[in-house]
């Protein structure tokens, strides 16, 4: 009887020794499980960051690129202005000085100046301009002559050249072509006291496209060779009476712009100057 209770009490503990080792296994599995799961997971929720940080760096490498191109145009557009104010405010200060020292001596090229650049100003800007006047092109070249007889200083022959016909006529903004010839006329006969001044007019086509080219050519002084490539630009330390022929030059590159042309000196004259511009037709 003994025997057998004690064999039931052996069997008992052995059976109680395997269900704790089972359950101490058990609980090491689960726990390594757990473990690896919990691991599985954090390597998942880091290769997520990282996805996430590389799109969010994709994004901000897109958003930097779009600034430096907004940044370049912006900095492009700041420096063309840069350049503009840079001429106004060296034409203006000019204008100052010479209020103080030539106040009643000069005061017409004075005001000038300043009517100018303020229409400089205006014009530069502008992008298109109506053409809405029917002009015979002939005829209206005269009368322009004949209007700036008074600022003639000299004997000084007034001859115009055409190769158009007298009825003639074309579409354009005749109070800017008035002030373009009217300026070159001035400034020719500013610095021309004898010979003549030539006002010459033809047809002239480039890449398909029809033009009418003016010629203003005189026999005056001339432009020096060493500031004729900056004839429309700059203001140099010289007097007024020069100066105004820069601002009058600018302002008629802008409006000849705005006719769809060109302007240049002619490199080519020897004598006096021939300053050349074209208007689309």
């Amino acid at each position: 009887m003994v025997d057998l209770i004690l064999q039931i009490v052996g069997t008992v503990a052995v059976v109680i020794i395997a269900i704790s080792l089972t359950a101490v296994y058990w609980r090491r599995v689960v726990k390594k499980v757990k473990a690896l799961a919990k691991e599985k997971l954090e390597w998942q929720k880091a290769l997520h960051e990282a996805d996430v940080e590389g799109r969010l760096e994709e994004q901000r490498q897109s958003v930097h690129i779009d600034r430096m191109k907004d940044r370049v145009a912006l900095e492009k557009q700041a420096q063309i202005m840069s350049c503009k104010l840079d001429f106004y405010y060296k034409v203006l200060t000019e204008v100052q000085h010479e209020l103080h020292r030539q106040m009643d001596e000069r005061a017409d090229y004075i005001r000038e100046m300043v009517d100018s650049t303020l229409k400089i100003m205006y014009y530069e800007d502008m992008k298109q301009i109506e053409r809405m006047d029917h002009v015979a092109v002939n005829n209206f070249c005269r009368d322009v002559f004949e209007g700036c007889k008074r600022y003639l200083d000299g004997n000084v022959d007034l001859r115009l050249e055409t190769h158009l016909e007298d009825d003639e006529t074309m579409t354009i903004n005749m109070r800017l072509l008035q002030r373009i010839l009217t300026n070159l006329l001035r400034c020719s006969m500013q610095f021309t006291h004898e010979g003549e001044i030539v006002l010459k007019v033809e047809h002239h086509s480039q890449k398909q496209e029809n033009y009418l080219s003016f010629a203003v050519s005189d026999t005056g002084m001339g432009i020096p060779n060493d500031v004729k490539d900056n004839a429309f630009e700059k203001l140099g330390d010289t007097d007024i009476s020069i100066k105004i022929v820069v601002v009058r030059l600018r302002l008629c590159r802008a409006l000849v712009r705005l006719l769809g042309g060109i302007i240049y000196i002619d490199p080519h004259r020897k004598k006096g100057t021939s300053i050349v511009f074209t208007i689309k037709i």
